[in-house]
């Protein structure tokens, strides 16, 4: 799996981490982001990252986002796909957020990560 294209989970998750657990051999990281004066316009609500461990990166991050009209929506991203699951006329809560993407991310994801290439190890080369 190639990792998530948009890059904001850094500051994310250096700024709020609510939960931090494995699944199918991922590191999962629940984030929340709450509007605040200072960030009123955040467009991620919570997040679900799930990490390769032997990227270092989030492969998949299943999210709560608000789009340009302030309408939230549940969308998944996986590598540089991006789609819309659901729409809400109002945001569910952190717990409710935390089961949808759960059970997303349990369909989404491989039954374990893929195992990286040894180091110093030969590739094969494409004829070509």
């Amino acid at each position: 799996m190639e990792p998530i294209s948009d890059l904001s989970w850094l500051r994310q998750l250096s700024l709020s981490s609510v939960e931090r657990f494995e699944l199918h051999g991922f590191g999962v990281a629940v984030v929340s982001m709450p509007p605040t004066p200072a960030r009123h316009e955040e467009r991620f609500r919570y997040r679900l990252l799930a990490f390769d461990p032997g990227l270092g990166k989030p492969v998949l991050s299943i999210d709560l986002e608000s789009d340009i009209l302030g309408e939230f929506c549940l969308a998944v991203q996986v590598g540089r796909e991006h789609r819309v699951l659901a729409r809400y006329d109002s945001p569910p809560g952190l717990a409710e957020f935390r089961s949808l993407a759960v059970a997303e991310a349990e369909a989404i994801l491989p039954s374990s990560p893929p195992v990286p290439p040894v180091r110093g190890q030969a590739r094969k080369r494409r004829r070509t």
